[in-house]
């Protein structure tokens, strides 16, 4: 209720400036009256719409899109990386070790319940409500984007009629003429601004984030699932390849000699027999 109440005096206080406030000419006065109608409306309509925790949601991952996304074939490296370390025979308190050093995510969320062995069906549940929820989460922001965009324009809109009537009825002098016809040229500026320009190249920047997303958590189910089933880290691999694009299978995870995949398998079979001699 307080939510509604504050967004409703926001929008009330950005009519009543746009009302009210005299304009003395061209100038910062006009392009303040413009900005606090189009940003300050439209802030008031998605709050009175909106749960507030669905526009903090809807923020956080906007704010996510700006960040570098890993790469395919590093989370596959990853969780090769896991696979041979866990089937190797290692105590499962080193693959809990791996886990707490990874960031937050699916691929931590699948070691953990690794290392507390969780049983194979209750596993591959958890893994796929983690996963539908971060793709809810981006759907969510993806449905909301676009309506604020067009909140944006029709406040555009709005402000430009708004500043019309001033301009035809409320006008003393040339000079106040000028700032009220500017005024509402400047409302359809910063609401196509806002909206075409802004919030709908966010929507489509966030639409190929997500995509690439989804299919990084996909590998990773499926691979943490071939862990669990302590498949071949080279089966896993393969499989895990075998969905990326035709342009993506030239980088380098695919091109590393087979020599040097043997070699780390060696090298780990060699400290883990000698850690047994040793015990």
């Amino acid at each position: 209720m307080a939510r509604q109440i504050i967004s409703s005096a926001v929008l009330f206080i950005s009519l009543f400036v746009s009302f009210h406030l005299d304009i003395g000419g061209v100038g910062l006065i006009s392009n303040l009256i413009a900005l606090c109608f189009v940003i300050g409306g439209t802030l008031a309509i998605a709050l009175m719409i909106y749960p507030w925790k669905s526009l903090v949601c809807t923020t956080r991952m906007v704010k996510k899109t700006f960040h570098p996304l890993d790469k395919p074939n590093a989370t596959i490296l990853a969780i090769v990386h896991l696979a041979r370390s866990y089937r190797q025979g290692w105590d499962i308190r080193n693959l809990e070790r791996q886990g707490k050093d990874l960031p937050p995510g699916l691929l931590k969320t699948g070691v953990e319940l690794i290392a507390c062995r969780c049983d194979r069906n209750k596993m591959k549940q958890v893994l796929q409500q983690e996963a539908t929820s971060v793709q809810e989460q981006y759907e969510n922001a993806m449905k909301m984007i676009p309506h604020l965009s067009q909140m944006a324009l029709s406040l555009g809109l709005i402000g430009t009629f708004v500043n019309s009537i001033r301009f035809y009825g409320l006008s003393r002098d040339l000079q106040e003429l000028a700032g009220y016809a500017v005024a509402a040229f400047l409302t359809i500026f910063y609401g196509v601004l806002l909206g075409e320009l802004g919030l709908v190249p966010l929507a489509d920047r966030m639409k190929g984030y997500c995509s690439e997303e989804i299919f990084r958590l996909d590998l990773i189910q499926e691979g943490m699932m071939g862990i669990q089933d302590r498949e071949h880290p080279r089966s896993i691999r393969f499989r895990l390849e075998s969905h990326l694009a035709p342009r993506d299978t030239k980088d380098s995870i695919v091109q590393a000699p087979e020599i040097e995949i043997a070699r780390e398998e060696v090298a780990l079979e060699s400290k883990r027999i000698g850690s047994i001699l040793v015990n």
